[in-house]
């Protein structure tokens, strides 16, 4: 039971992030948004994945990689959008 805590606490990070990028992306204003922020959660977040296959652990992992996934779509999105 304890190990789908991650899980859950993963799937809950990651989707309370969700509607952030829809509306960065929705909107197009990046304006207030800075970059090096969402390039430094990439490398964090990058950094956990390869923490979590060296500890054998899939929600670290899994998280993770929705984290770069959406920090890395609104990365996109300022450079594209200014």
């Amino acid at each position: 039971m304890l190990k789908y805590f991650g899980f859950i606490g993963g799937f809950l990070t990651v989707s309370a992030f969700l509607p952030q990028v829809i509306r960065t992306w929705r909107t197009r204003q990046t304006r207030d948004l800075h970059f090096g922020m969402f390039a430094m959660l990439v490398t964090a977040s990058s950094l956990w994945i390869a923490y979590g296959f060296v500890i054998n652990d899939w929600a670290v992992i899994l998280t993770n990689v929705g984290m770069v996934t959406l920090n890395g779509a609104i990365a996109v999105a300022k450079l594209r959008f200014g």
